[in-house]
């Protein structure tokens, strides 16, 4: 059997590890047949080519990846192929996607278990199937059929580093309002083992001569045990490759942060949100302002670099919210700053059927977007803010690093972006 992958084309890209586990997960079980394309290094006339011999077509979407998923399927659909659509949109909007006629059938959340039922004959329409509880019995993903070297020349191009992500865990426990991460993962984590993540880690270094690895799990640290006896293996192991993770500052402790640095955690990347404690508490994230601020000066004094991210447009914001949120910034001085503002993409509890079932999500980024607006505030005015604050941290100096001087905040074209923020 001939299987087709296809990560359509958004506003940036970022490694598809989710079908590097699908072609692992398929080769494992004996179908090792498996191309891949993306249609941000991919043109529409490859990937149409790629998939002409194909018995069946996987395409994972977001939701700003769904237009373009959905014109190729159209050109691609044959009386002898099957298409099958998965990912963070289908997961949310199923009964919307299936209802497309070039389209056979959805996965609905976690993939490996699903797509490999539907390779084996299942013809349901819409396939859910249990998670797997062991997450080190799942292969790694095959990075040479998601052609990682590809993302780590984009890496290297804009960052000076050959960067790579694994995943540790899948889930997250929290409700943060702007999240749609639970559509595929639920609210429920799950952990590899220390030993079965380090394993991979040093293979991606080894093999694909990574020199920074980024954990693209919503959130580290959340079970602190995990992530510290990691770190204690990656320094028993002498594994000096420098990380970065996406954390929550209620999360940590002082112990915690210490052996990760000492493992060569280099970044730590928090959701401050908001300076705004009402407008915090709005957006359901399990964090206060104090600890925002504790966080990130233990974070300092370690030797951290630190990247916050805030989000814009929550619906009771107003100009007097933003401005709490400018002196947090103020104050705990991020090396790097983003500033978003609130995408309501289906799964997130900002996503209204009524309002959005139309949307051209192809044209909504959270770092820009003519949606979003408060109650007391029009999109332009939140836009105008987004820039006033971007343009006023690049202005100001956040980072110092062997006497040099180097600024760095977000751009709002999502270049800068490490993987694990998107919430998408």
């Amino acid at each position: 059997m001939k299987i087709v992958l296809v990560q359509p084309k958004s506003f940036h890209t970022w490694e598809a590890l989710n079908v590097g586990y699908l072609a692992a997960y398929l080769k494992a079980h004996g179908y090792g047949d498996v191309d891949f394309y993306s249609g941000f290094f991919d043109s529409d006339e490859e990937i149409i080519k790629g998939c002409r011999r194909a018995d069946l077509i996987g395409f994972s979407c977001t939701s700003p990846q769904f237009k373009h998923g959905l014109a190729l399927a159209r050109k691609v659909k044959t009386s002898d192929n099957y298409v099958v659509f998965g990912g963070f949109h289908p997961s949310a909007l199923p009964a919307d996607v299936i209802e497309n006629p070039c389209i056979d059938a959805v996965v609905v959340g976690e993939g490996e278990e699903a797509f490999l039922d539907i390779v084996a004959g299942n013809r349901e329409k819409v396939v859910r199937r249990p998670m797997i509880e062991d997450l080190d019995s799942i292969p790694f993903p095959d990075r040479r059929v998601m052609k990682q070297e590809r993302n780590l020349r984009r890496c290297y191009e804009i960052h000076g580093r050959r960067i790579a992500a694994i995943f540790s865990t899948r889930g997250c426990p929290f409700s943060c309002t702007f999240c749609a991460s639970h559509a595929v993962w639920t609210r429920r984590q799950r952990q590899r083992s220390p030993e079965n993540v380090l394993e991979e880690f040093q293979q991606v270094v080894r093999d694909c001569k990574a020199d920074f690895i980024t954990f693209a799990d919503d959130e580290v640290g959340i079970k602190r045990e995990a992530i510290m006896k990691f770190s204690e293996l990656k320094i028993r192991k002498g594994e000096k490759t420098p990380w970065g993770c996406n954390v929550v500052a209620s999360t940590l402790t002082q112990e915690m942060l210490k052996v990760m640095r000492a493992a060569n955690c280099e970044e730590l990347w928090m959701g401050v949100e908001s300076g705004s404690p009402r407008i915090m508490k709005d957006t359901k994230k399990p964090i206060t302002v104090d600890r925002v601020k504790q966080a990130f000066l233990m974070a300092r004094d370690l030797g951290f670099i630190r990247r916050a991210y805030v989000v814009l447009g929550m619906p009771e914001e107003g100009y007097e919210d933003i401005r709490l949120t400018e002196n947090l910034i103020d104050e705990i001085q991020p090396e790097v700053v983003g500033f978003t503002i609130i995408a309501p993409y289906p799964g997130t509890a900002h996503y209204n059927p009524t309002v959005h079932r139309d949307v051209d999500w192809s044209r909504v980024d959270e770092y820009q977007n003519e949606l979003t607006s408060t109650r007391f505030l029009s999109n332009e005015e939140l836009r105008r803010e987004q820039t006033r604050l971007v343009e006023k941290y690049c202005r100001i100096l956040t980072f110092r690093q062997k006497g040099e001087e180097l600024q760095e905040a977000s751009t709002g074209t999502g270049e800068e972006r490490l993987p694990g923020r998107s919430g998408l």
